[in-house]
Parts: structure tokens; sequence; C-alpha cells
């Protein structure tokens, strides 16, 4: 910690002697200070008044540096990082991947629509499956650190909000986009768009195919695998209708992934293992005012299905013969919301939303029929009280009541049922926030905040015929997180944010193996400290931007290391803009990682990536290349791969993509 101290005394004494910016400068720090965000409170407010440590990518600098998925932007920006095995994109936070996390910490929104659900099992938000073609985006909103006192289960280590284009003004326009790469990726992308009246439409559809790449795993052999064990497809298509206090938005997507990488200690090189994610959709929202009252009224349901083919041959420690499983979840539920104006400095947000779901999972294991079935619901309930003195100082104050009921839960084996315990699982999350801004130039928050997430219902309930056990007493985890951040203008169109965070974890939901390699999930008795001192600087000037990160982190259980914890991230983007042009370049590094269990490290790595674009009012193109260097970076992967212990990227990538606007 002492380097740590040292850095930042010298961060908070440079400004003491900074030259005062220009007008211009402060114009610029305004206008970013003040660009809409929705996702720290669940309501429209200026960056510099959200009440959270919080990072917005723009549409155009996403379509600047060619990022191919939400994971690969995420995967540049302070805080975040994704964990590659070849089959999903896992989203770290401050440093730390829990191996084997279907990214069940981490909220991911799409137009404030949550694509999280409560069996989460095979999916990751992130990669392939989002669907969601980047250039149809308008902004990505990042919440670092627990967001659930108004967002409830998974906004647990926190949040992104992907904010898509509105319908355009005219009444009809579109766009169509290809994109190939030299790893046989072939993509198309549909939208159009209109208005009639006072209502406006927007629809997108896009359709994927990947050939795959050829892969080798060193710890098993020297054999390389086909290509068309890696394939995948995925088709996706979203709708979004608005007009005056109204919005429907509707949502579908299939994906299947060929699994080269052979998870679930499945055979190796078998082409019958593969994963299939489908997931749907529709959210309806009313917004209507009763004079100094503002409400919200939203009807919305959903339905995930993950499924699986794998071949065994007893190789690898596990059964033998053929096995086949479908996970569906379907929901249903509701969220009203109130927020009240008391005088010109408070406002109060009331909040309940409730789902009713239901899962039902099959299984079949050479012959052997295996059932899951669970009914629950799932409340949340929560008050917030923003209060703003002044103009420069304001106080949030926020407390968040979340509720699992669970009515029914058992496991059939060629049905014989075995039921479990249905106890109600609840918890309460605070929230405290102080932004202060002393001067034009400076902004200093205070965060406190809890998140807890409860047991998914793969980790709890979920039981096959002998390796994977259920735990029906597994207990929510929690996490309390203490921010301090400081953002300040430099002049010369130069900005920085400085953090400090403190974490304390307990109750870690992680799988442990027992006696004959049976499996299964249980809270740590120990708790997870986590420590990051975190900084970006960026800048804009007339045709130039860049951006820039460094992260330092410190997950520690009884003063030993935690497993896949990056002590060190950092990455620097510049990008340049002339006439039609514009170019753009990035690098990022992640340090060492390890799995002290499996005596396993993987080394740190720098990515290089180069973007080139050129775009007129009806047509764009974009030449990108990903790991100039070759460097594959490694990651390390759960245990269920074992004896396979980490998997390296594809490397070197070049992608040609363009568009047509009309």
């Amino acid at each position: 910690m002492h380097i740590w101290k040292t850095i930042l005394s010298a961060a908070v004494a440079i400004p003491l002697s900074a030259q005062e910016p220009s007008t211009e400068d402060l114009k610029d720090l305004q206008a970013f200070l003040d660009q809409p965000v929705q996702t720290a409170s669940k309501r429209v407010q200026r960056l510099k008044e959200a009440a959270a440590d919080m990072t917005v990518l723009k549409g155009h600098d996403l379509m600047d540096l060619g990022y191919q998925t939400l994971g690969d932007a995420l995967g540049g920006v302070l805080g975040f990082r994704t964990n590659e095995d070849r089959t999903y994109q896992g989203l770290g936070a401050r440093g730390l991947y829990v191996l084997g996390d279907q990214n069940t910490r981490v909220l991911i929104l799409l137009d404030g629509h949550a694509l999280n659900s409560a069996a989460e099992v095979g999916s990751s938000k992130v990669g392939a499956d989002f669907g969601i073609p980047l250039t149809q985006v308008d902004r990505v909103e990042i919440v670092r650190g627990p967001a659930s006192s108004l967002y409830g289960n998974s906004a647990f280590l926190g949040m992104v909000n992907v904010v898509t284009k509105g319908p355009a003004q005219e009444r009809f326009s579109g766009e169509a986009a290809v994109t190939g790469d030299t790893r046989s990726l072939a993509q198309g992308d549909a939208m159009i768009s209109g208005r009639q009246g006072s209502v406006g439409w927007r629809f997108l559809f896009s359709s994927l195919g990947r050939g795959g790449s050829r892969v080798r795993f060193p710890e098993l052999s020297s054999q390389t695998l086909p290509a068309e064990l890696d394939q995948e497809e995925r088709q996706s298509a979203y709708l979004n209708l608005t007009g005056g206090q109204w919005n429907l938005a509707g949502y579908v997507m299939e994906r299947t992934q060929r699994a080269s990488s052979a998870p679930f200690q499945s055979t190796i090189g078998s082409p019958v293992n593969r994963d299939r994610n489908r997931q749907a959709y529709f959210d309806g929202r009313y917004t209507p005012s009763f004079g100094a009252i503002e409400t919200l009224f939203r009807v919305f349901g959903d339905r995930s299905e993950y499924g699986c083919d794998l071949d065994y041959d007893g190789t690898r420690g596990a059964g033998s013969g053929p096995y086949t499983e479908s996970d569906p979840n379907w929901s249903l539920g509701g969220e009203g919301q109130a927020r009240v104006k008391a005088g010109d400095s408070l406002l109060f947000t009331l909040g309940w939303e409730e789902s009713q779901q239901h899962y039902h999972g099959v299984a079949d294991s050479s012959g052997t029929i295996i059932e899951t079935k669970v009914r629950h619901r799932v409340q949340n309930t929560y008050i917030q009280g923003e209060w703003r003195p002044t103009d420069s100082l304001g106080f949030t104050l926020g407390l968040q009541q979340a509720s699992w009921i669970v009515t029914r839960a058992q496991t059939l084996i060629d049905g014989v049922s075995t039921p479990y315990p249905t106890p109600t699982l609840r918890g309460i999350t605070p929230r405290f926030a102080a932004v202060w801004q002393p001067s034009s130039l400076d902004i200093f928050k205070l965060l406190y905040g809890g998140g807890y997430r409860n047991p998914t219902i793969f980790e709890r309930y979920y039981s096959d015929d002998g390796s994977i056990l259920a735990n029906p007493s597994l207990e929510p985890e929690r996490i309390r997180t203490l921010s301090g951040v400081w953002v300040h203008l430099w002049g010369g169109g130069i900005q920085s944010q400085v953090s400090l965070n403190d974490s304390q974890w307990r109750r870690l939901i992680q799988p442990v193996v027992l006696e004959e390699g049976v499996q299964q999930s249980q809270n740590s008795p120990r708790t997870l400290h986590g420590s990051s001192l975190e900084a970006e600087l960026q800048g804009r000037w007339p045709g130039w931007s860049f951006y820039s990160s460094l992260g330092l982190y410190r997950w520690e259980q009884e003063h030993q290391t935690f497993p896949n914890t990056a002590r060190i991230q950092a990455g620097f983007r510049l990008t340049r803009h002339w006439k039609h042009w514009n170019a753009s370049g990035e690098i990022r590094y992640v340090g060492p990682r390890e799995n002290p269990e499996l005596a396993t490290r993987v080394p740190g790595s720098a990515v290089c990536r180069a973007s080139l674009g050129w775009e007129q009012d009806h047509w764009w193109v974009r030449a990108t290349l990903e790991d100039i260097g070759n460097a594959q970076r490694q990651d390390l992967v759960a245990s269920d791969y074992a004896p396979i212990t980490h998997m390296a990227s594809d490397g070197r990538t070049f992608r040609l993509s363009a568009g047509l606007r009309f």
C-alpha cells in the first residue's frame, strides 16, 4: 500500500500549481460533465451529479476502434477485463474474474432491461450472444462498484447499460453492413427506422457465422484440433417503438457454439460438443407525470435457455456416453416507480419490482433423465433520497430489500423426486454518496454501497447423476465497497479521474471438489478483501482524442492472493479524425495471473489494435487489425476444463467492415 499512498499524494499535490484552464477548456469540461446519463439513479441526470464511479463510452468511439463485441469494448475500460475460454467472454471487475462465473456479478442492461437471469448457466451477455451491433449503440454507461440498492441481485460488482440509438427523425431511413475477417467471420447487420406522426420505430437484425480457429491444448497433447470444432453462429433481432410517454421493446437471440474447449470434462476433439443459447424478452413502459410526481409503470417478460450436447469417453475422470441438456427459464414481472420532488433541493425515488419465474431443466445422461424444477419469485423494493443543499454539493441515501421466495424446488432422476427445502432469502443493501464540486475544475465523490447476490438456480439446486451435487443451504453473497473519486480538469482539453476503493466480500460462492470428484457450490467461510487504485486520463482537441487508464489491484483471503487476480491493468488509445478519414490505435496490458490451487500461472501480455476508417453521409468502410504483435493473451479457466488450465486467444486477426446508409 505504500506505493499507492505515494502515487496518490503526488496526484493530489500537482494541481496546486496547475495553470488555470482557458475559457474554451472550461466549456469543454462543462459539455463533458453535463452529458446525460440514466443508469446511476434510474433517471436522466448530468454526469457530474451521478452518485457513482462512472465511465461513458460514446457510440462513435466504439465504431472508430472497430470493436466486434461488447466484451471487446469493456475490456478497454478502466476496472474491467475479459476472460476467454473459447466459448464465452467472461467479464472481470477491478482486477478479478472468479473462475467459472457466468457473468452473474455484473448486471448487463439493454436500454434498461436486464439480460441477466436467475438460472445463469452457460451465458455471457457480452460476447457474440449480446446480439446488438455496436454500430447501432449510442453510448455505453458503465458503473464501477455495487449498485444493488436500486437494481437488486446481479448489480454486485458493477453494471453496464447499453443505450441504443433512437428512432430516426425522418419518415424512413436504414442501414446495412457486412463484416468479414481472417478467422472466417462473416456478419451481416440491417437496421430500418422511421417515424409516423408521434410514434418512432427502429428494427435491428444481425446474423453472424464463424468458421472457427485451429485450437491446441498443450496440457493434453500436441495435436491441433480442426477449425470446424470451433464454429459458431448467431441470429438476433431487436424492435423498439416509442411515442410520448410510452415505449415498447422486444428482443430475440439464438446462438450455437461448437465447444472445442470441451467444458465439463467432456471429450476433447469430439464433434458432438456444442453449446446453445436462446434469449427473448419484451418490455413495455409508461411514464406519466402527476404534478410534481413522475411515475414509471413497467411490464416485462423474459425467456432464457441454455442447452448443450456433450460427448464423454471416460478419459477425463467423468462417465462415458452422450449427454444432452436444456435449461429454460421463464419470467413475467412488473415494476412501479415514483419520483417525488419536495421543494427545489429534495428528490425521493420509491420503487417496487417483482417477477414470477419458472425453471425446468432437463438432462439426458446416457439414457438417465434428470430434471430440475424450481418455481420462485424475485422481489426488489427500494427507496432513495437525493438532497442538493447547494448547486455544488449533493447527497444521496438509498436502501433496498431484495427477496428470493422459492415455492418449489426438486430434482427428479428417472421420475424419482428429491424435494429441497425452500427457505426465503432476503437481504438489505444500503447506498450513500456525497458529490462536491468546490470549483469549476474539480469534483469529489465519496461513495459507499452494498452488493447482494442470491445463489443462482444452477449453484443451489442443480444436480446430475453423480458429478454435480445440489446445495440448497447456500447463502447469498454480500459485498461492501467504499470509494473516493476525484475528477480534475488540467487545461488544454485534458481531464483526469482518480479513485481509491476498498471492498469486503463475504460468503463468496465457488465450486468445491468433494470426494471422488463430485463438485458442489459452497459459501467460502473466509472474507475476501479487495483494494485498488484506479486512474483515467483523457483529452480531446480538434481532430484528436485519447484515453489512458491504469489500475492497481489486490484481492486477498487471509493474506493469500486470490486466484486469477491481475495486480495491474493499463490501457491507452488514440484517435485522429481528418476530413472523411479516421484512424485509431490501442494497447492494453493485463498483468500476470495465477491459480495456486493448480500451481498454474499465465504471463502478463500487451495486446495492440489499429483501425482505419473512411466515412461519408451514405457509406463507410473500416479496416481493423487486432493483436498486431500476435501476443495471443492467455487466460486461466475453471476447474471443469481440467487438466486444461489455460487457453490462448486467436492472435493476429484482420477484419474489414462496410456499411451503407439510406
